[in-house]
């Protein structure tokens, strides 16, 4: 049976997170009437992006950008295993953790002061 992947008590490595992230010289394309343009098979693998695949577009400083969820991927485990390798011995998930349960506090000491306040019994 497969190791299954996700959330797990050992931690898991980024996968292909060491593989460089292709580029493309630039290419000129058209626009049909529609709006439609036809990206070329080559920038496509570069992208990793396949038809039918959902990708997020935006427009900055009038440049139209494409990134697929794969090339997306990529980016953040890149920066997640550059920030590992600059903070050795840093969990950022008990970090996390640590911030979550510290705001937990916090918010059962505010709700706990205002049923105080309103003559109702604390909360455990």
């Amino acid at each position: 049976m497969p190791k299954p992947k996700g959330f797990a008590e050992e931690p898991q490595s980024f996968g292909n997170a060491t593989d460089e992230l292709r580029s493309v010289p630039h290419t000129r394309l058209k626009v049909d009437s529609a709006g439609r343009i036809v990206i070329p098979a080559e920038m496509r693998a570069a992208m990793m992006v396949a038809p039918g695949d959902t990708v997020t577009a935006e427009v900055v400083e009038g440049e139209f950008r494409i990134v697929s969820p794969a090339v997306a991927l990529k980016r953040v485990q890149a920066f997640a295993k550059e920030f590992k390798a600059r903070n050795p011995g840093v969990s950022v998930v008990d970090e996390f953790i640590a911030e979550r349960r510290e705001e937990a506090r916090k918010e059962l000491q505010e709700a706990n002061e205002w049923r105080k306040a309103h003559g109702l019994p604390p909360l455990k």
